[in-house]
């Protein structure tokens, strides 16, 4: 007998959860997640994105990311969890080459659309760091779209195609400042 009681107990106790479990779909998410920057929010995808591994105070983001929705976003700005600062950049011609720059108003992606963030190009700039990005570190980069905010994490790798030199002071392109408020002698300068 004592058998058959404690199979029914189990039952109805299996029962009484799958039943709380059921209704509770109706509440609100309230969890870990919510905290979360940009949790439950997924405005873009960040498709192989990764960051050049350094032992210098300097380092570069890169990938695509993809505006899946109907509507253009605007990337005002990004923030990382390394410490020191974080930019988007552009890439643009200067007086002795390319020359690299903040880009103030950040970037428009397209609805259905991509920005491209590359070696030469356009990119997150992750300027005085503290500590080395050693290659397979985790990065975590939070996407600053106006209003909303959504959380990306890029892994970093070892990266020499390009000649890319990423070294500590001010930061600027080929040749100094050229005009675009960056200190001269030193920066992440690209030469492919």
């Amino acid at each position: 007998m004592r058998t058959h009681t404690r199979a029914a107990f189990a039952a109805a106790t299996a029962l009484a959860l799958a039943l709380t479990t059921a209704c509770g779909t109706d509440e609100p998410d309230t969890g870990d997640a919510a905290a979360e920057p940009g949790a439950g929010t997924t405005l873009v995808t960040f498709d192989d994105g990764w960051a050049k591994a350094t032992d210098t105070e300097m380092s570069g983001v890169f990938g695509t990311i993809r505006n899946p929705g109907d509507a253009d976003l605007h990337l005002t700005g990004v923030d990382g969890d390394l410490g020191g600062g974080t930019e988007l950049h552009e890439t643009v011609p200067g007086a002795s080459g390319m020359m690299m720059q903040e880009r103030e108003d950040g970037f428009v992606i397209p609805a259905g659309g991509e920005l491209v963030l590359e070696p030469g190009g356009n990119h997150i700039m992750l300027m005085d760091l503290d500590e080395p990005i050693t290659t397979g570190q985790p990065i975590t980069l939070t996407l600053e779209f106006g209003d909303a905010e959504q959380g990306v994490t890029v892994s970093a790798r070892d990266f020499q195609g390009g000649e890319e030199e990423y070294v500590g002071g001010g930061h600027g392109g080929h040749g100094g400042s050229g005009g675009s408020g960056h200190e001269a002698g030193g920066g992440m300068n690209h030469d492919g």
